[in-house]
């Protein structure tokens, strides 16, 4: 009998090894995943793709990315993560998450070949090495025109890496993973680097100095054309409101024009300028048309994302202090605000000392909480700091008793609440985020990690 979609989702979180929370960068090296993906005939190649990596708006610009590719008329996959609600948002065709029965039916082709290599000298694959090979097949069975692949964490020995892509895609590079990636911009920016190849270009966003400088000497030595953003195009934002931003535009001779982007933020005008460039090296030819059908009706959930006007809500995914610093500005340009409450919750290994920097003066409370993750930091351990800066911090481990106090305080205060620090905070707005939860609910608040 075939899998059910329930049966499917549990054994791919089976696959995650809860005992080892942490782990070593080299357990990720690519020898296993291409075992695996040798073991499938190799999927990966049945598809042009285009690889997107970075510390901050990889996941923005590759959708951006996607967009563009269905306004064009490409049949587009895209691979992103991790999820929000569903493990069906991690891999999408033409703007569709995958079909849960579809899915259900690949895990039981793969499940086989994952299962014969706990025996082999590279042992079982990991979860994220088979939500990767899932969306090989995927988009390889449906024949995509091209694949637009988020790349997770690093570049260089990430499992997506095992592409050989025709364009690659690095945005801004900041301190994430520090314990894993290194502990300098070079470092980690030497990581992220490892997704270019010999003689293929790359679209380059707006980076520190120590960051671009490394990137373009590996591109240098790799014999791969750079296309800088902020070389090759110019823009002005004309207005900011909480409908999004209006802004101008010019990419040397391909095409100028004016835009309204929904998503908030000056850095997402950044990040939809980066996925028009990567159109223009692709091959796209200039179509204002198209350019608006690309712009309609975005969604793309969890990025500074307004869930209720009265009183004003706002959820983003922010979990450095880079994105912090962004989400903070952007709430006082786009929003007006001055001040708010915040439900913060964070996992281990994430700067909630520079995080604390950030919220400095910005913030009436911080509610402190647990994300559904088993990675969640202990909020006795982050509060110290919060307070060190002066903030008043509320401990509630339960993590939607913090939401109803943070909200029921933010009412009284007549505040904003923002709720920030984790994907894993998603569950709170499940109803407000209109994505299907259903189908895997036995699993997603204890089984949810990568």
């Amino acid at each position: 009998m075939a899998l059910t979609y329930e049966e499917a989702v549990k054994y791919l979180y089976g696959l995650i090894n809860y005992e080892k929370i942490s782990f070593s960068y080299s357990d990720l090296k690519l020898d296993r995943m291409r075992e695996l993906v040798n073991r499938l005939s190799n999927p990966q190649n049945d598809f042009p793709s285009i690889l997107v990596a970075g510390t901050k708006g990889k996941g923005s610009t590759a959708y951006f990315l996607e967009r563009l590719f269905l306004a064009w008329g490409w049949k587009c996959g895209f691979y992103t993560k991790p999820h929000l609600l569903t493990f069906r948002e991690r891999i999408r065709l033409e703007g569709n998450l995958i079909p849960a029965q579809d899915l259900a039916n690949l895990v039981e082709e793969i499940k086989p070949v994952v299962e014969e290599m706990r025996n082999s000298p590279w042992g079982r694959p990991t979860y994220f090495e088979v939500s990767v090979a899932l969306a090989f097949l995927y988009f390889s069975r449906k024949k995509v025109d091209v694949a637009v692949i988020e790349v997770g964490l690093g570049g260089r020995l990430d499992a997506t890496n095992v592409c050989e892509p025709q364009l690659t895609v690095i945005t801004p590079i900041s301190f994430d993973h520090t314990d894993v990636l290194g502990d300098t911009l070079s470092a980690i920016a030497r990581e992220k680097a490892g997704i270019l190849r010999k003689g293929i270009k790359l679209v380059l966003l707006p980076q520190e100095e120590e960051a671009r400088k490394t990137i373009l000497k590996e591109a240098q030595e790799k014999s791969a054309p750079v296309s800088e953003v902020e070389k090759e195009c110019r823009w002005q934002i004309l207005s900011r409101e909480k409908s999004g931003s209006l802004f101008s535009f010019s990419i040397g001779d391909w095409g100028e024009g004016v835009c309204s982007l929904s998503l908030l933020g000056d850095h997402q005008v950044v990040n939809f300028l980066s996925a028009l460039l990567a159109a223009r090296e692709w091959g796209l030819s200039f179509d204002q048309q198209k350019l608006s059908r690309a712009l309609k009706d975005l969604y793309w959930p969890g990025r500074i994302q307004i869930l209720s006007l009265e009183p004003l809500v706002v959820f983003d995914v922010a979990h450095n202090q880079a994105s912090f610093s962004q989400l903070i500005k952007t709430l006082q340009d786009f929003l007006g605000m001055e001040k708010a409450v915040f439900l913060l919750g964070l996992l281990e290994g994430k700067d909630y000392i520079g995080i604390a920097q950030e919220l400095k003066g910005f913030t009436s409370r911080v509610f402190l909480t647990l994300p559904l993750n088993p990675k969640a930091i202990l909020p006795q351990i982050i509060s110290p700091y919060l307070k060190r800066e002066g903030i008043e911090v509320e401990i509630v481990k339960d993590l939607f008793q913090a939401r109803d106090l943070a909200f029921q305080f933010a009412q009284e205060e007549k505040l904003p609440l923002v709720t920030a620090g984790s994907f894993y905070l998603a569950p709170l707005f499940a109803q407000q985020l209109f994505l299907p939860q259903e189908e895997e609910k036995a699993y997603v608040d204890s089984s949810r990690k990568n």
